[in-house]
């Protein structure tokens, strides 16, 4: 994933990955890291590992899937890796034989680029594969990298309180609705956060969804009509669907395991535009706190 743009530095805006750009990660990785065996495992930072090394050391990674937000790397004796990244946890793969090098772009100041070389001072965890190195990086420590028996995947404490993904069927109107019946009282917005009510979800692409429905952030569940909310599911689908096309979204941290930037944020509708013009009426992008999260949302085009 990505590199602060500014080693030493908290980024300014660090918005934690979501559905999307786990995606993108894990479609990334997959390319380097099926068969391949871990060789060793070097831990610079007890906390970030949570496990013992020796359980996925000399294995072999046999395949990579996401569950929410979250990561996970299935090894060939019965253990897997489940990483999540939180605020600023980066995965980034350097194959053998090539520069430890890894260009990063300064968003704020496009003429400021530089280059970080691997290990770098964020590095938590190495990973030595026959074939390259997995470098996991982590500015602020919140992220982390769980090794546990392959079967007790969905019982671990944070994969048990997941909702269904919201690109399965089994997230549909009806659910929602149900859902919905059962918190009138909240915000619409507060409900698509939940993550034990639907998976990898997150800010960006909530507010995406509701302009897409064409529903404020801030209704109330119990005004919501069956329509919307039918509305609301497409809406949910597509603009995931379109954040995993351009590979996700970069406003400040995130980067592929190559080191690129996702292109998303080219595409977003209202989040990040507040007081820009609404792309679809012209009048400007408004922008709220709703749900505990900077909101954006256009008062014309949403009701």
């Amino acid at each position: 994933m990505s590199l602060p743009e500014n080693p030493g530095a908290p980024p300014k805006k660090s918005k934690m990955p979501e559905l999307p750009e786990a995606e993108t990660v894990i479609k990334g990785l997959s390319k380097y890291l099926t068969n391949q065996r871990i060789k060793n495992i070097r831990v610079l930072n007890k906390k970030s590992l949570i496990g013992a090394s020796r359980q996925a050391s000399k294995s072999r990674v046999v395949g990579l899937r996401r569950r929410g937000k979250s990561i996970i790397i299935d090894l060939d004796n019965d253990h897997s890796l489940l990483i999540h990244l939180k605020m600023t946890g980066q995965l980034i793969f350097i194959p053998k034989g090539t520069s430890r090098s890894v260009r990063r772009i300064n968003l704020g100041h496009p003429t400021n680029d530089f280059v970080n070389s691997m290990p770098s001072n964020h590095t938590r965890i190495i990973f030595e594969l026959t074939s390259g190195t997995l470098y996991f990086n982590d500015l602020r420590k919140f992220g982390w990298i769980k090794i546990l028996p392959t079967k007790e995947i969905e019982k671990d404490s944070f994969v048990a309180k997941l909702g269904p993904e919201p690109l399965t069927k089994k997230f549909n109107p009806e659910y929602l609705t149900n859902i919905l019946k059962r918190r009138p009282k909240s915000s619409i917005k507060a409900v698509l956060l939940n993550q034990s009510v639907v998976a990898g979800i997150g800010n960006i692409y909530t507010d995406e969804a509701l302009f897409g429905a064409k529903i404020l952030p801030y209704r109330k569940n119990n005004t919501l009509k069956p329509k919307e909310i039918k509305k609301l599911v497409s809406e949910i689908k597509k603009v995931l669907k379109l954040g995993i096309k351009h590979s996700g979204t970069s406003i400040q941290n995130y980067r592929d395991v190559k080191g690129a930037q996702g292109k998303m944020q080219n595409y977003l509708k209202v989040y990040g535009q507040a007081n820009l013009p609404c792309k679809t009426c012209k009048q400007p992008i408004q922008k709220n706190k709703t749900a505990g999260r900077g909101t954006h949302f256009c008062l014309n085009c949403q009701k």
